[in-house]
């Protein structure tokens, strides 16, 4: 019987990606897109997928059905990942973040679901290494998007997404207590209504 991922758990971050853009392509019909599906996450190809026998091919697509819902399973953090050969820990602590990373996660995470594993690359350092110094970036990408798990993106995501929110708000905490030392009272105002805006947006976002 043919093996096929039918699990975000098991689905490698980058033949997600693949999909994700297949199902944008508007001159892929839907059964056009089915093959290419299980041809994804069968590592068959095309023409392989289309000489299956209809009854082993039925069964195939019924697998892929897991990609009509949404991840439902437990979003935890790990304190490592072991990709091909490398340990990556993830950033816990962003008062650590150097400013090259933060802006490097800036520009990817802006460029959307295809810049995901660049993204990722941001926050996810080999152990013992500082971000981008000492290790070979396009490899650490690399293992993101053959290895790394759908389910592990999330957890990751989720974390960093409630790390980042708290570090504005903390940030925002800070300003309103500098923003009452002003003495001009329409200045004070003006920057407290700004600080109010921005935290109406994370308010939002959470």
């Amino acid at each position: 019987m043919i093996k096929i991922i039918d699990n975000y758990r098991n689905l490698p971050v980058g033949k997600w990606l693949e999909i994700l853009e297949l199902s944008k392509d508007e001159n892929v019909d839907a059964l056009e897109q089915q093959v290419k599906t299980i041809a994804i996450l069968t590592g068959l190809t095309e023409d392989e997928v289309l000489d299956l026998p209809i009854v082993e091919y039925r069964e195939l697509a019924s697998k892929t059905m897991f990609l009509e819902n949404e991840y439902d399973g437990k979003l935890q953090i790990a304190k490592s990942y072991g990709l091909n050969g490398m340990e990556l820990i993830p950033v816990k602590d962003f008062n650590k973040i150097t400013t090259a990373q933060y802006v490097d996660y800036q520009t990817f995470s802006k460029e959307g679901d295809m810049y995901l594993v660049q993204t990722l690359s941001t926050l996810l350092v080999p152990k013992g290494k500082k971000y981008n110094d000492g290790y070979d970036m396009d490899a650490v990408q690399q293992a993101i998007r053959d290895n790394l798990s759908v389910a592990d993106v999330l957890s990751l995501y989720a974390f960093f997404l409630t790390k980042w929110v708290k570090s504005i708000k903390d940030s925002q905490t800070y300003l309103d207590k500098e923003i009452k030392k002003i003495p001009n009272k329409l200045m004070r105002e003006k920057l407290m209504k700004q600080v109010q805006e921005m935290r109406s947006k994370i308010n939002g976002v959470g």
